[in-house]
């Protein structure tokens, strides 16, 4: 398969902010309300920092924690991947329904509650959900990827130090190199780019009604990096949780894209 454009995507609380590589290109940024957008512009590959294949029932919820306890092992920061709402409880939140509605619903799924954090990205993981079940052929090409992950992968060790602090950004950084030009010059081009960027468009141009979003450097830094192992990678891609396949109810893959040099499960 011939990647020519990527792009890394992670959730900024209001809209995605999306970094893309255009063939050789210096890779630009954008904030988009819609996913589905991004993908219809004719990108080749995304990977986006949200969870793909939802539990729906007690077998489907043994796939996901398979797939989810993969990636904690990986990245040796098991906080960092959080439990994964049920397709029912996604859809109600996609709704606006409130938090105990949410949750029970998720109770009813999967006999557990929903933690505040999961609820907040919740509408998120549902819009990616209800995009995937419309469009088989987006399934192949628009995967969920975890940074901790693909950072981990690229580093060759395991990371010390949190995402949120002036250290944990550099350590990141350090990471890259090698595998991009000058990163920091990168990431700070692109948080420059946002200045000005609008949810719905690309940096500059007039924004979506209704739409808000004010992504963090931790956002920037987490979208930059699977962009650069979705370009990086080429048909190289490995997969957690190893040679396992697993879909859900609805035939949705089940899994999460990394590279490295050896295989991290």
């Amino acid at each position: 398969m011939s990647i020519e454009t990527v792009a890394g995507v992670d959730w900024a609380g209001g809209a995605w902010i999306a970094v893309v590589f255009d063939g050789d290109s210096d890779p630009t940024c954008r904030l988009e309300a819609d996913l589905k957008a991004l993908w219809n512009d004719g990108v080749d590959r995304i990977l986006v920092d949200v969870p793909i294949g939802l539990p729906d029932d007690a077998e489907t919820l043994a796939k996901r924690e398979a797939v989810d306890a993969a990636a904690r092992a990986a990245a040796e920061r098991p906080s960092s991947v959080f439990p994964v709402p049920s397709r029912g409880a996604c859809e109600l939140a996609r709704d606006d329904a409130d938090y105990e509605t949410v949750s029970e619903r998720n109770r009813a799924d999967l006999d557990k509650g929903l933690s505040r954090q999961s609820y907040h990205i919740a509408p998120a993981v549902g819009a990616v959900d209800a995009f995937l079940r419309e469009d088989e052929a987006a399934r192949e090409r628009v995967m969920e990827a975890h940074p901790e992950v693909c950072f981990r992968g690229l580093n060759g060790s395991p990371l010390d130090r949190s995402k949120t602090t002036a250290r944990g950004v550099g350590e990141r950084l350090d990471a890259l190199d090698g595998h991009l030009t000058d990163p920091g010059a990168t990431l700070g081009r692109i948080c420059r780019e946002l200045v000005d960027a609008e949810p719905g468009t690309a940096a500059g141009d007039s924004p979506d009604e209704g739409v808000t979003a004010d992504p963090t450097v931790d956002d920037a830094v987490d979208a930059l990096g699977l962009a650069v192992v979705a370009r990086h990678a080429g048909d190289e891609l490995r997969f957690l949780p190893g040679d396992a396949t697993y879909g859900d109810s609805e035939g949705i893959p089940m899994r999460m894209a990394y590279w490295s040099d050896e295989p991290l499960a």
